[in-house]
């Protein structure tokens, strides 16, 4: 089941023409990424990362941003339906990079087969205990880390383990983890954050303790003052690090004459869609 998600969003954004196979997994996740980062991150660095959105859109045809939107669309779906239960959990994302063809040997890029990473979540975590802990203190945090987290395979795991357990990861659990490779950070920080886990996604080199950039969840975001309360003595913002979005500019309502069709917004010219 979870095979044919993955070669549905293959066979998708194989519909691109004119870009090499590697390019488009790329520029897929990471705009994705940015669509939903700037969504909710209202931070010093919103602009920056608009900018780098319009300049990977812009070597695409509209049609081509169009197929972007339905593999993103698709890829959305059946994150959904695990979690609804509807199918198993899986680590979506690397099947499709590593179906691509697009992983780097060199680097070292062999990601965990997802039965392997559930087996390691099911033996480090100790499900019973862990519920009589929230039981006593419904505020209670579970930290998970993975600093070199790949496309997410572990964390997503993980989060299937306590899912399973009736242990509410929204609001229970927080991830830290990165990677070096930022094609590793997108696929990680898409997945994280359309699963609803709260996490702390960054970039760079991990034993160096060197991060060039940091990626926040929504889910962070939306409860950050819960987190800031529980997660004392580690490498975590003492202070908000992103700004709450500003207060929207009233519109005023226009009556549209009920012989004229209503209008409906289409994509800008320079391929900006939203996801909220």
């Amino acid at each position: 089941m979870a095979k044919s998600s993955t070669n549905e969003i293959a066979k998708v954004l194989n519909r691109i023409q004119g870009h090499d196979n590697y390019t488009v997994i790329r520029d897929f996740f990471e705009i994705s990424a940015i669509a939903v980062r700037n969504n909710v991150d209202y931070g010093k660095e919103r602009d920056s990362y608009e900018q780098r959105y319009l300049s990977i859109v812009k070597k695409y045809r509209k049609e081509d941003l169009e197929v972007f939107v339905e593999a993103l669309g698709v890829f959305m779906g059946w994150i959904d339906k695990a979690m609804k239960g509807d199918i198993p959990f899986r680590d979506f994302a690397s099947e499709i990079y590593m179906e691509s063809g697009t992983s780097s040997d060199k680097a070292g890029q062999f990601f965990t087969p997802y039965h392997v990473s559930h087996l390691m979540a099911e033996v480090n975590f100790d499900k019973d205990k862990l519920k009589a802990e929230i039981a006593e203190d419904p505020d209670r945090v579970i930290t998970i880390a993975e600093p070199t987290c790949g496309a997410g395979g572990l964390i997503v795991a993980a989060i299937d383990v306590l899912k399973d357990a009736g242990i509410n990861y929204a609001w229970n659990a927080f991830v830290d983890c990165g990677d070096i490779d930022a094609r590793c950070v997108h696929m990680t920080y898409l997945t994280l954050s359309l699963l609803g886990v709260p996490a702390v996604v960054r970039r760079g080199d991990a034993l160096a303790l060197d991060y060039s950039e940091t990626w926040y969840t929504p889910a962070y975001i939306f409860a950050w003052p819960h987190f800031k309360s529980r997660l004392r003595g580690g490498r975590y913002p003492a202070t908000p690090t992103v700004q709450v979005a500003p207060e929207p500019v009233p519109v005023p309502v226009v009556e549209v004459p009920k012989d004229e069709p209503v209008p409906v917004p289409l994509m800008d010219e320079n391929g900006q869609y939203s996801l909220f």
